[in-house]
């Protein structure tokens, strides 16, 4: 009788094969660091939406490759030598496409009619628009730190990366700007008097905290679970940043915006009591390592079960079909048994203890010696 397929060892062998691979594909080929176009691409075109004060933005930014690739080719190695003493390596003040975009967003806030106060909210819900994701689940990376220019291109990033581009963004426009960490966090301190909400002190001066990864969140407001908690607050050093080695006029660059020659401080302004318009904050926490796959592939997990599923059941019902094979014809030892015989006629050899003779199963005395065997 033939035996089925899948009880067949090559076949067996193979599907569990396939099945190793499929379930490390991710380990094999881990995830490449997400972008908005793909390679060879003279721009990469992003979209972003946001709201602020009750307005809707779209926008739609044309980012040229060649900046993007140049800040790209910095390896994961090098971005993981800085700490958070050392992270004004990543802003990008000196760029001359974060600095129109800065301007772009400085002439937006002024057209709406917004004040320093506001204008640095408006901004802030620009950065909170761009996705969060952690490292390890947008690029192949445990820890990997993007520039400004990478996270508008990739249009995600971690709360390191939403930070930077806040941060530079802040610069740019002249409001002085630190780092604040809180446990295994990362958020941007704005210089301000007199204002509602949480800060930081550092160096003589009152920094408020601005989250980056979170909706909804303006100047001052600290998530929950950082009430009460103390938090590291770190300088940011311009002239540390790195500059991509570009061709000269390899770009048609914008004109860059100049810097503002003072720091500006907060006032008091009336709408800073009001909550939020957007509803609720929410802050985007890490997600455990174990979700990663099920959250960025769950067509591949959903393949993965099925393929486990399949592998189980193959697995029982060869194991059923061996059980069922006929045993061939052998001659094997009988195990005791106790059971009366269906005929009582049956010829059973029934031996004298006196002198070894082979009697009938009936007979009460030896046939031989005539002494009584039972």
């Amino acid at each position: 009788m033939q035996r089925p397929m899948l009880s067949s060892k090559p076949v067996m062998i193979l599907f569990f094969f396939v099945l190793a691979v499929t379930i490390t594909q991710p380990i094999i080929h881990p995830f490449q660091v997400a972008n908005a176009q793909s390679s060879g691409q003279s721009q990469y075109f992003t979209e972003f939406a946001w709201d602020y004060g009750g307005s809707h933005w779209d926008w739609n930014l044309s980012i040229p490759a060649a900046l993007y690739e140049g800040y790209a080719e910095v390896p994961d190695s090098v971005r993981t030598q800085y700490g958070l003493t050392d992270f004004g390596v990543f802003t990008s003040t000196y760029d001359s496409y974060m600095q129109t975009l800065a301007s772009l967003l400085n002439a937006s806030a002024t057209q709406s009619g917004y004040g320093r106060y506001d204008e640095v909210n408006f901004v802030l819900a620009f950065v909170q628009s761009i996705p969060y994701k952690t490292d390890n689940a947008s690029t192949p990376y445990q820890d990997y730190p993007r520039f400004p220019v990478e996270t508008l291109v990739d249009d995600v990033g971690d709360c390191k990366s939403h930070s930077i581009l806040f941060a530079t963004l802040m610069l740019i426009l002249g409001y002085d700007t630190v780092f604040i960490n809180p446990p295994n966090h990362l958020a941007v301190g704005i210089l301000g008097n007199n204002l509602p909400g949480s800060y930081f002190t550092f160096s003589g001066k009152t920094y408020y905290y601005c989250e980056t990864t979170g909706t909804g969140f303006t100047i001052g407001e600290l998530p929950s679970q950082f009430n009460n908690i103390t938090a590291g607050v770190y300088s940011i050093d311009q002239s540390e940043q790195y500059i991509p080695n570009l061709q000269e006029n390899s770009l048609s660059g914008p004109t860059p915006f100049p810097l503002y020659s003072a720091t500006p401080t907060f006032n008091p302004n009336p709408l800073a009591s009001s909550s939020p318009t957007m509803g609720g904050p929410t802050i985007q926490p890490d997600r455990p390592m174990s979700l990663n796959l099920i959250s960025a592939e769950p067509v591949l997990f959903i393949l993965i079960i099925f393929a486990i599923a399949v592998s189980i059941t193959a697995a029982i019902m060869s194991t059923n079909k061996s059980k069922q094979k006929p045993i061939p014809n052998q001659t094997l030892a009988s195990a005791p048994n106790n059971a009366t015989p269906a005929n009582s006629n049956m010829e059973i050899n029934k031996f004298c203890i006196f002198c070894g003779s082979s009697n009938k199963s009936i007979a009460v005395y030896c046939e031989k010696c005539g002494k009584k065997i039972g």
